[in-house]
């Protein structure tokens, strides 16, 4: 049989003394600083940011330093060249009055420039070619609307290869106009079709029509002198069809 603890002490008339019990941890509230002061965190991201201010404060520093000094060496050899603006002769000293040079000088040599000559021959070509292109497409009426039109890239592309603009814009359009020239050939042969048949119908009519026997015109002669030999015979075709 066993025996526990308990029934030992209860044997020897003993009280069982108290268990002790370990003593609870408890946690500590963390030390938060005093009202109106800052916290660890906050004193390290106050002094990140016055390195960051201080850091671009030096670059632009040194920027604007390097700045002035290349104003200054770039001045000094304007004055060792002894530039001077023609308009009114007086020294150019320092970058502005060389820009206000360079654009003046610039102006000057445009205007002297020679402009291209027109090329008679070649506007009648391109003329000629337009001509034909308006025929494919009534919407092309200048060099303008070829360089605007939807397959424009194409065209260009084409022309740059040595192509004519006729030959270019046929084959930058080659599906539409492929489908134009057979919805053409369709509806050509569909007229066609029905000319004959009111060609034949015609034929057949007349075959059918009697003709006026010789006494019987002279009877009509007779009786109508003004009456033409068609009137005669519809006259005649009617009466012998309403018998």
């Amino acid at each position: 049989m066993e025996v526990n603890e308990q029934q030992v002490y209860e044997a020897l008339g003993v009280e069982q003394p108290a268990q002790e019990q370990a003593p609870q941890e408890t946690e500590q509230p963390q030390a938060q600083p005093p009202q109106g002061e800052m916290s660890l965190e906050q004193r390290r991201e106050n002094a990140a940011r016055r390195r960051r201010a201080e850091t671009r404060a030096a670059i632009q520093e040194a920027v604007e330093a390097e700045r002035s000094h290349t104003r200054q060496d770039v001045e000094q050899v304007l004055r060792d060249a002894a530039l001077k603006n023609p308009a009114d002769g007086t020294p150019i000293t320092n970058l502005e009055q060389y820009r206000a040079f360079k654009q003046a000088q610039q102006a000057q040599q445009a205007k002297l420039a020679p402009r291209p000559q027109a090329n008679p021959a070649m506007e009648a070509q391109v003329a000629a070619e337009l001509a034909q292109i308006r025929q494919l497409n009534p919407n092309i009426r200048s060099v303008g609307d070829l360089l605007t039109m939807p397959r424009a890239k194409e065209f260009y592309q084409l022309v740059k290869r040595g192509n004519s603009f006729v030959d270019a814009y046929k084959l930058a359009h080659y599906d539409q106009l492929t489908q134009q020239a057979a919805a053409a050939a369709r509806q050509q042969a569909q007229n066609l079709a029905r000319s004959k048949g009111h060609l034949i119908a015609a034929a057949q009519r007349g075959k059918g029509a009697a003709t006026v026997p010789a006494p019987e015109m002279d009877l009509f002669r007779a009786f109508n002198p003004q009456a033409s030999e068609a009137a005669i015979q519809a006259y005649y075709n009617k009466y012998q069809g309403g018998k």
